[in-house]
């Protein structure tokens, strides 16, 4: 059984071809193969994963930051770089921080299993389930609360925007 996400034909050549680094110390706690849903570079990028979960740059007292992240492949080896992000994935990163986190439950990822419907990322046609890799920090608690009002005021300005 493989500990992010349950294959489907769309995704298991990128889990089997390209296992995620789970050495590097971003520890993702929902992490889902990207490369078949990379928007216009789908199938031919280096993104072949995103993430949400603890954030590498967290301070020892901090354990309960979180963060997503892009791992990217270029030139064989996975990047450990901040960089530009293509606007697709920037909202791709959204959804997939919505239905891990706040999707079908109050709290923050209580659910072993995210469901992204068929659909949810571009040529997405079957349903992809990611297990939780470990366990939310408690003290996210606190975060979150902040986190919740961010995402609300992006709702607020996407029903303000004009996207008909």
């Amino acid at each position: 059984m493989n500990p992010l996400a349950k294959p489907t034909s769309e995704t298991s050549k990128t889990m089997q071809d390209y296992p995620p680094p789970t050495y590097l110390k971003h520890s993702p706690i929902f992490m889902m193969p990207y490369e078949p849903f990379d928007g216009p570079y789908a199938n031919d990028t280096d993104a072949l994963y995103l993430s949400v979960g603890l954030a590498q740059w967290r301070d020892d007292d901090k354990t309960y930051e979180l963060s997503a992240k892009v791992w990217r492949m270029p030139d064989d080896k996975w990047s450990r770089m901040s960089e530009e992000i293509p606007l697709h994935r920037l909202v791709d990163l959204n959804i997939l921080l919505t239905k891990t986190f706040y999707q079908c439950h109050e709290s923050t990822a209580v659910e072993p299993v995210a469901i992204m419907a068929s659909g949810t990322f571009n040529n997405q046609e079957e349903q992809l389930d990611l297990r939780r890799m470990r366990e939310v920090p408690e003290a996210f608690e606190s975060s979150n609360l902040q986190l919740k009002e961010r995402l609300r005021k992006l709702r607020d300005e996407l029903n303000a925007a004009d996207l008909s």
